[in-house]
């Protein structure tokens, strides 16, 4: 039953990948427009996109990283607890996780239907329908709720019960 969300998360992180490489690469040519005087009404769309990227590439990536347990915790108050508690204490955490991310669902779909309902526009050097830009967030944190339940539930926790950096 995971597997397609795996696949769609997978997607996801390659997605924002790309994107924030594309981001590189359209400031390193708009500084190089900038200096040879190339500069026009397109080098201002390259930081509008780089500005609607950030979102798009927190929201692509993120659900990734939650599945990898990839994102910044601290294990100090679980390697102080003992092992049966610290499953116990790890599922909790990654509950209050499951439950925030669907009162962010909650908010931010509604911020989105709003949105799309108004006919909304995030107007920078390119104007864009603002669901466009807010729908990320629901998809986003659906996905990663879905990641942190798989901790409540499954058979791995999200905390290894060890303090200290492990890479």
């Amino acid at each position: 039953m995971m597997r397609p969300v795996d696949r769609l998360c997978d997607l996801l992180a390659i997605f924002a990948g790309i994107y924030l490489m594309a981001i590189m690469l359209g400031i390193v040519i708009s500084a190089l427009a900038r200096t040879f005087n190339l500069s026009g009404a397109w080098s201002s769309h390259i930081f509008t996109f780089a500005e609607f990227g950030l979102l798009y590439i927190v929201m692509a990536a993120s659900p990734w990283l939650v599945r990898h347990r990839g994102h910044v915790f601290i294990e100090l108050v679980t390697a102080a607890l003992p092992r049966n508690a610290q499953r116990v204490f790890s599922r909790f955490v990654s509950a209050i996780c499951v439950l925030i991310c669907l009162v962010l669902v909650w908010y931010t779909f509604g911020a989105t239907y709003r949105a799309w309902q108004f006919g909304d526009a995030e107007m920078r050097s390119l104007d864009m329908p603002k669901y466009l830009l807010l729908g990320a967030m629901p998809i986003g944190f659906g996905l990663m709720a879905v990641q942190f339940a798989r901790f409540v539930f499954g058979p791995v926790t999200l905390h290894t019960g060890e303090a200290g950096v492990h890479e």
